[in-house]
């Protein structure tokens, strides 16, 4: 809905309640045009069309369109196509780096953003995945059947929707036999945990004191809490037996109960 309408509306029947004359037409004309909500044919740089060539023009009276050069309306004009371009470059390059990849399901450019859509059915790789598109855990928004999360990659509006991830988080906790929650990531506890850089880490009861476990690498004495190390040093992997396909979310070039 356009939202000069509600003000629209009011000016209205404020004319229509103030007007004397015989002509309310007239007086809500003038109403509207005294609070610029009626577009001047006669005021420059207003309206942008579309030229045949891909550029953009100003209409005129006279019935032959005139460029626009050099005016703000035009730069912004000019700056919003660039962006849909490079929307359009990023989502080629997306589908190309990942169209093999088995949880890629398809991308597409909307304008000035690009959206994507991912199967994942290991909740374990979502952190790598929204690592790779600038996604937050607290952008995330749960739905029935999937997360959508909200990004960025070079410079561009990315918006995910992962499906099968809220029965991927469940299947994580029913299974695990020690689970801890921490940014939207079932841990097994009971497992060991290797983060990016190789080290594999060990629980062995001992918490902070607001309740986040910690973990020390090989048994030894130095410990540092779960959210420190996914932080740091994350996503973390539990050590089990892991297809090599499925171990990273993205082919080269990606890197890749309890609650927080």
């Amino acid at each position: 809905m356009n939202r000069n309408l509600p003000h629209a509306i009011r000016v209205i029947r404020e004319a229509l309640a103030g007007s004397a004359g015989s002509d309310p037409a007239a007086a809500i004309a003038y109403a509207l045009d005294h609070v610029r909500l009626l577009a001047d044919p006669e005021r420059a740089g207003l309206v942008l069309h579309r030229t045949p060539d891909g550029g953009w023009a100003r209409e005129h009276q006279d019935p032959e369109p005139e460029t626009v050069a050099g005016t703000e309306l035009e730069t912004q004009a000019a700056a919003w196509d660039a962006t849909c371009e490079r929307a359009r470059q990023l989502a080629a390059a997306i589908q190309e780096r990942l169209g093999e990849h088995p949880a890629f399901q398809n991308v597409q450019a909307v304008r000035d953003s690009v959206l994507v859509a991912l199967h994942i059915t290991d909740q374990a790789h979502w952190p790598e995945w929204r690592q790779w598109f600038g996604i937050t855990h607290d952008t995330e928004t749960p739905l029935p059947y999937a997360v959508s999360g909200e990004g960025y990659r070079d410079g561009i509006r990315v918006g995910v929707v992962a499906y099968h991830l809220p029965q991927a988080r469940a299947l994580a906790r029913e299974t695990a036999r020690r689970p801890f929650e921490f940014d939207g990531v079932v841990y097994d506890l009971a497992r060991p945990q290797r983060d990016a850089g190789g080290d594999v880490w060990f629980y062995q009861g001992l918490r902070t004191p607001d309740g986040v476990p910690m973990l020390s690498v090989d048994g030894r004495p130095e410990r540092c809490s779960l959210a420190n190390i996914v932080r740091q040093a994350g996503p973390l992997t539990a050590v089990r037996d892991t297809p090599a396909a499925q171990a990273a979310p993205a082919p080269a070039g990606v890197e890749g109960g309890e609650t927080a």
